[in-house]
């Protein structure tokens, strides 16, 4: 009983090992942003002159090899006060180095909510 218990749980640790792993630098397909994932953020930034846009703490929610789910935290000032919102973060796996990275939620900039869709790949 003991061996298939520990099967059980070497078998549930190994599928989080093949999940979708997103650190490092992408860049969307039109050029114009850079999206660098380190283990629990999200930078985005302009690609010319690297200027920050935004950053996102990331709780996963679901993931698989092929599909991650994140509920996104960025803190931002608004008429001088810190202020929080959460978004959810959806990146597939398109190709080997190709995803898509759709972001749903109220906009800071905007009274209303957005979502946004980027084809990124990964740079070298």
């Amino acid at each position: 009983m003991r061996k298939v218990l520990f099967l059980f749980v070497l078998l549930c640790c190994s599928f989080e090992a093949y999940a979708l792993d997103l650190n490092g630098k992408y860049q969307s397909e039109s050029g114009e942003l850079m999206f660098r994932f380190t283990a629990d953020s999200l930078y985005i930034d302009m690609a010319q002159g690297q200027r920050h846009i935004s950053a996102f703490k990331l709780v996963k929610k679901k993931g698989s090899k092929k599909r991650v789910t994140f509920n996104a935290f960025e803190s931002y000032q608004e008429n001088g006060k810190q202020t929080y919102r959460e978004v959810l973060i959806k990146v597939t796996r398109l190709k080997s180095k190709k995803y898509l990275l759709e972001y749903f939620g109220k906009d800071k900039d905007r009274d209303y909510n957005s979502n946004e869709r980027y084809t990124i790949k990964q740079v070298d």
